[in-house]
C-alpha cells in the first residue's frame, strides 16, 4: 500500500510538472509575441499584465488587479491601456463595483515626456487626463510626475533572464497629494511592474495564457 501511495504521488508530481508550458525566452525577447507577466506587491496586491506588442497604432496592455481583501467577493479591477510612441494615450477601466465606478474611459496628453522614453534618465513631465465615468460625467485633471532612474541590470523571471530598469516616481495631483511608485521596466517586454509600498515581487512569465477580459459590475460584499 505504501509503495502504491508513493507511486501515485510521484505520478501526480510528474503530471503537474509537465502541465506547465515551456517558455520560449528567445521568442519573448526577440519578437512581438503576446506575453504575460504576473507579480505582487508587499501588501498582497496581485497583478497580471498582458502585452500585445504588435498591435497597429500602438501597444495594447491589459492589467488585472486584485487588492488584498477579507471580503468573500474581493474587488477586481481591469484596465485596457493603449500606448503610442511609448506614452499612455488612452485607457478603459472596469471594476466589480456598481454605479459610476463600474466603468471609465480616459484620454491622456503628456507635456515634457520624451517619445519612446527609455527610463534610463530622470525626467519630470505633466499629464493631462480627460475621464468619463459610468454615469457619463466628464472630468479633466492635471498631474505632475517626477521619474528618477535608479539602476539597470538583469533579473530572472521564471526561466528567463531579462533586462530590467529600476526607477521610482512621484506623482502629484491637482489637490497636491503625492503618490510614490516603485517601478521595474522590462524593455524587451515593453511591460512595467509597479507597486506603491516597495519594489514589486515577480511571480511568473508566460506566452500561453487566457486573455484578460472586462469584468462585470456587481455589488462587492
Amino acid at each position: 500500500m505504501r509503495i502504491l501511495l508513493i507511486s501515485l504521488l510521484l505520478f501526480a508530481s510528474s503530471a503537474s510538472a509537465q502541465s506547465a508550458p515551456a517558455v520560449d525566452c528567445n521568442a519573448i525577447k526577440n519578437s512581438t509575441v503576446p506575453v504575460e507577466l504576473a507579480y505582487h506587491g508587499q501588501d498582497g496586491t496581485r497583478k497580471v499584465v498582458q502585452a500585445y506588442r504588435d498591435t497597429p497604432g500602438g501597444n495594447v496592455v491589459w492589467i488585472r488587479e486584485i487588492p488584498p481583501s477579507t471580503r468573500p467577493n474581493p474587488p477586481v479591477f481591469v484596465t485596457k491601456a493603449i500606448y503610442v510612441d511609448g506614452a499612455l494615450a488612452s485607457s478603459e477601466w472596469w471594476t466589480t463595483y456598481v454605479g459610476k465606478y463600474s466603468h471609465r474611459t480616459a484620454k491622456y496628453s503628456a507635456d515634457g515626456l520624451p517619445r519612446n522614453f527609455d527610463r534610463r534618465s530622470d525626467v519630470t513631465y505633466t499629464m493631462h487626463t480627460l475621464t468619463t465615468d459610468g454615469e457619463n460625467t466628464t472630468e479633466e485633471k492635471t498631474s505632475t510626475t517626477s521619474y528618477r532612474f535608479r539602476s539597470e541590470g538583469t533579473t530572472a523571471v521564471g526561466s528567463c533572464v531579462l533586462q530590467v530598469i529600476r526607477g521610482e516616481s512621484e506623482n502629484t495631483n491637482d489637490a497636491g497629494r503625492t503618490r510614490r511608485t516603485f517601478q521595474l521596466y522590462f524593455p524587451e517586454l515593453r511591460i512595467s511592474a509597479t507597486a506603491t509600498d516597495a519594489e514589486p515581487i515577480l511571480d511568473g512569465l508566460s506566452t500561453d495564457f487566457s486573455e484578460i477580459k472586462p469584468v462585470n459590475a456587481r455589488r462587492v460584499d
